[in-house]
């Protein structure tokens, strides 16, 4: 029995502008960056059309699709196929490996803004040794490290990993998200049966290029799409931001850049107070390149409420959805790129995300695992987010999503008075 962790640590702050300034490279082509860009929309899109409605949801695209590019190197035949569907993959095909590395290395620079790591880990078995094929392009294309670990008995293979803090799988996903992502893998999924573990962790902490003042928040109401009212914490700034109001698609976007300008937060935020079910429907490629080519430097007065969320899933079902079933089947799973002797298959993908947006900026962190079992005008527009939006977080210079997030309800709320 094997369990592997996948291991690599990453850290960027970057000092970009968003338009002047050349951006390094972080894909050797313009093509390959090109298509990389729109694998992590389509993933990110199709992924938030099956996570559950109606509720507060935060995840990272690229954490997730980090974790499972490492299973794809594994795969073969119809997995392979599945898989490289599933997480659009097509484009790049056999350059996809190396795309992944090529970005992890473009954020291991550091220019002194903010603050973003991403690392990946894999704890082997002692029973079992994968392809050194495998492990040889785990380590050309995420900086793989290797530790062997003893999961013959489940609770005290689990106890282990909480307690020894050199091949502690959680301990270590906690320390490089600074604490915010806790128990990403239940001990229950770890068993004598168990083969590897692919885990990616990344943290994210930025300010705002313009904070927003404490002094400005006030305790205002927020409307979800339910029509329930409630009383939270809003932001208030008034200044010139990006934004774009457009009356077909009914939305309005306003983009919130981070100390540095290369990353930022994407706010799209539907005209109706309802109108978030048919704003997730319709979103498409089409509609972020729309909201792009309309975004325009403007004075605007910004609403923004403050909040704080957790998301934990277990995506084997969502993934199966979107395509990738027999990666899962432990009868026509082929991971026999890991190994040729084993029968195995993915028995879930684990994945935990937080966020905090303030008046100084916003920390965010998430993190995936994949365990592998064996045999189983002068008018100043308005810009009031008082009811249900999506955000992103992204890599402005190369349209790279980081994280995603539905804001359904706030996370802190107040009496409601007939004063208010």
């Amino acid at each position: 029995m094997l369990a592997v962790v996948y291991c690599t640590k990453y850290k960027m702050a970057i000092r970009l502008p968003f338009s002047n300034k050349k951006a390094p490279a972080a894909f050797p082509t313009k093509e390959l960056s090109a298509s990389f860009s729109r694998a992590n929309k389509r993933f990110m899109l199709s992924l938030l059309k099956q996570l559950p409605s109606e509720s507060n949801i935060f995840y990272s695209p690229f954490s997730i699709s980090t974790a499972l590019a490492m299973a794809h190197l594994g795969a073969r035949i119809e997995t392979l196929k599945e898989m490289t569907q599933a997480l659009h993959f097509e484009e790049m095909d056999k350059d996809v490996h190396a795309a992944f590395g090529s970005y992890l290395d473009f954020l291991t620079k550091e220019t002194g803004d903010c603050t973003l790591k991403t690392a990946n880990r894999i704890y082997q078995s002692m029973r079992f040794k994968p392809e050194k094929s495998f492990l040889k392009d785990c380590n050309k294309h995420f900086k793989a490290t290797l530790e062997s670990v003893d999961f013959s008995q489940s609770e005290a293979a689990s106890k282990s990993i909480k307690t020894n803090s050199l091949i502690a799988l959680n301990s270590w996903v906690s320390k490089q998200t600074e604490n915010k992502i806790q128990d990403l893998i239940p001990a229950s999924a770890l068993d004598e049966l168990t083969f590897m573990v692919l885990v990616n962790a990344i943290y994210f902490k930025g300010n705002w290029e313009i904070k927003f003042e404490n002094r400005s928040t006030r305790k205002m109401q927020f409307r979800s799409r339910r029509k329930e009212v409630f009383l939270t914490d809003m932001m208030y700034q008034e200044d010139y931001f990006r934004f774009c109001h457009i009356p077909d698609l009914m939305i309005s976007a306003l983009e919130l850049p981070y100390q540095g300008k290369t990353l930022s937060m994407l706010i799209i935020l539907p005209d109706a107070v309802d109108g978030l079910e048919h704003l997730e429907k319709s979103l498409s490629e089409d509609v972020f390149k729309t909201v792009n080519g309309n975004l325009r430097n403007v004075e605007v007065k910004v609403y923004l409420p403050k909040f704080k969320m957790e998301s934990t899933f277990e995506l084997k079902p969502y993934l199966s959805a979107l395509g990738m079933p027999s990666a899962f089947d432990m009868e026509k799973a082929d991971f026999t790129g890991m190994n040729k002797e084993e029968k195995m298959c993915i028995n879930n993908v684990f994945h935990k995300a937080f966020v905090e947006v303030n008046e100084e900026g916003t920390e965010a962190a998430a993190a995936t695992g994949s365990v592998v079992t064996v045999r189983c005008a002068k008018h100043t527009p308005m810009f009031r987010a008082n009811h249900p939006f999506l955000f992103f977080i992204r890599d402005s210079v190369h349209d790279i999503i980081l994280f995603a997030g539905r804001f359904y309800k706030p996370t802190t709320v107040y009496e409601l008075t007939t004063n208010n």
